[in-house]
């Protein structure tokens, strides 16, 4: 599978009337931001560094509405921060494709099952779609599955969900 890295990144563009109507800028309870500015989210293969893909919109659309439409090789497993976790972009991340697979960090509160055990820290587990999901995409599921796998690095536990389900074709 070719290794990719999905992530966003914020620049700051020149502060015109017609950028900050176009763009928008962060903003905190105080005030709004000094700059306007442009969101992005790059889809990079992490052997080459190449950049396959990049998504530009304003600073009102978050990462995960911009990922969704990232062009996405077959044949790939992508490496996401915790930020991206959603059952309904996961999903449809590995299926609108052939062996598009995904793999994040867990969070620590992750609500989960245990399914099968298919060694010492590598666990078949099934997760519970949130109503609020299913309301916005209703043919979702009440249960999506995935593989936890745990590792220790130095001296922590760090724990891993995947789409790469098959345990014999991609041992933890």
């Amino acid at each position: 599978l070719a290794l990719l890295a999905v992530d966003g990144v914020v620049w700051s563009a020149p502060d015109t009337p017609e950028n900050r109507l176009a763009l928008g800028s962060c903003a905190n309870q105080h005030r709004e931001g000094s700059w306007p500015q442009v969101r992005a989210v790059c889809l990079m293969d992490t052997h080459s560094h190449e950049l396959l893909d990049t998504q530009l919109g304003a600073m009102t659309q978050g990462e995960l509405t911009l990922a969704t439409h990232l062009q996405v090789p077959d044949q790939s497993l992508t490496v996401f921060d915790r930020a991206y976790f959603s059952a309904a972009f996961l999903l449809d991340w590995q299926t609108q494709g052939n062996a598009r697979h995904w793999l994040m960090r867990a969070k620590d509160n992750l609500r989960h099952e245990v399914l099968s055990t298919h060694a010492p820290g590598d666990f078949s587990i099934r997760m519970p779609i949130s109503l609020r999901a299913r309301q916005l995409r209703p043919e979702l599921p009440l249960w999506w599955s995935a593989r936890l796998i745990e590792v220790e690095l130095g001296g922590c536990i760090r724990r891993f969900i995947t789409s790469l389900e098959d345990a014999q074709r991609y041992p933890a």
